[in-house]
């Protein structure tokens, strides 16, 4: 019979500070390697997403563009709708991260129940504008695709966007509508207007190009941002200046 070597294994020595930095340098660097193959993901799935549509586009198809495999896609999303849903939250997350510190700002400004008509108005203008910017923001193409989809798929994407971005704003330009012209934030009237308003201001990313080309603007950077921004305000503020009151007859 064989005998075995009972002998208890020496203990490994703690490790040194170079072996802990070096674990620690691995971790950071998996971290790393994982935030870009998410990365990658959510950029092919934009891509494909708004080239397709969503039940044409594969998962295989997209983890083909991404240059990953299956799993790290089932692995980071949880499968395609959850794909389809980070991709909606992840070209949103610049226009979110402009927005939260105006609308933390507006909404403590509207505590107060004096205000005078030209302080909700520059109220509204400090909300609508971050917003704005994020829209006129230089993006891919493909971002433009993938918003026109999800509208009219009415999917999982458009309903993330929605409670992110578009019920969040909208609740907030109907109440401040609603105080300018002494209607319920609730009504018809007030409602309608707020959809129009922000309505116009997506308009600036779908329609990048053309305004861009009818503009002859390379981008809107700059002193053009301004221009854009002060003429769609005019606008916004025009919309919601008083009726006129009836003419007088002249004697």
């Amino acid at each position: 019979m064989r005998n075995r070597n009972t002998a208890p294994r020496k203990s490994r020595p703690p490790a040194s500070g170079a072996g802990k930095a070096r674990r620690r340098c691995l971790i950071g660097g998996g971290y790393a390697r994982g935030e870009h193959t998410r990365r990658r993901l959510l950029e092919a799935g934009i891509e494909l997403f708004g080239e397709l549509g969503y039940e044409r586009a594969s998962t295989r198809a997209i983890a083909h563009r991404a240059g990953v495999s299956l799993p790290a896609l089932q692995y980071y999303f949880g499968g395609k709708e959850g794909l389809h849903r980070a991709c909606a939250q992840y070209i949103t997350e610049d226009v979110r991260t402009r927005l939260a510190p105006a609308t933390q700002r507006v909404r403590e400004a509207l505590d107060r129940r004096d205000l005078a008509r030209s302080e909700l108005l520059e109220l509204l203008r400090a909300v609508v504008e971050p917003f704005l910017e994020g829209l006129a923001t230089e993006r891919p193409e493909s971002w433009a695709l993938f918003f026109a989809r999800i509208q009219g798929e009415q999917g999982v994407a458009l309903d993330a966007i929605f409670q992110q971005i578009g019920g969040r704003l909208l609740t907030l330009v109907m109440e401040i509508i609603g105080r300018v012209l002494g209607r319920p934030a609730e009504s018809p009237e007030v409602a309608i207007r707020a959809v129009m308003i922000v309505g116009q201001i997506t308009l600036v990313r779908r329609a990048r190009p053309i305004i861009l080309r009818a503009l002859g603007w390379p981008d809107f950077d700059g002193e053009r941002l301004t221009t854009l921004k002060e003429v769609m305000w005019q606008a916004i503020a025009c919309s919601l200046s008083p009726a006129p009151g009836p003419a007088r007859e002249s004697v």
